[in-house]
């Protein structure tokens, strides 16, 4: 299904919180996320804690569904990291971090740790 994602940064999914005070395994469990309304969730048959891969022009990222009762139905977000990293872009020199089309569907593929994500990019 598509959807509007928004990257947001949020006190409780901050990256600089979560390599000050924890691990790289605590980086991938805050920010290797994506934020949906449970009435979006439904329609989708998508559930919570459940890996999703998200898809945009720019490229594609396996993340963790979790629940924001506070987004509007159709839109999503995640927090800036490098995951949503993978689903950003830049066009005409602009960076574009808002308001991008993406479609997410459910996957039994594993979420990338940082350091693969690292070895992904490097890798071209």
């Amino acid at each position: 299904m598509k959807f509007i994602l928004n990257t947001v940064r949020k006190v409780d999914n901050d990256q600089t919180k979560e390599i000050g005070l924890g691990n790289f395994s605590d980086l991938e469990e805050k920010l290797a996320v994506i934020f949906m309304n449970n009435d979006d969730m439904q329609k989708t048959n998508l559930s919570i804690n459940s890996n999703v891969e998200v898809s945009s022009e720019f490229g594609n990222v396996i993340v963790k569904m979790k629940a924001d009762e506070n987004l509007p139905s159709g839109v999503v977000s995640m927090p800036v990291s490098i995951w949503s990293n993978q689903i950003t872009g830049v066009i005409k020199n602009d960076l574009k971090f808002k308001n991008i089309n993406v479609s997410i569907s459910s996957t039994v593929d594993k979420i990338l740790s940082i350091e693969e994500l690292i070895q992904k990019i490097r890798e071209g």
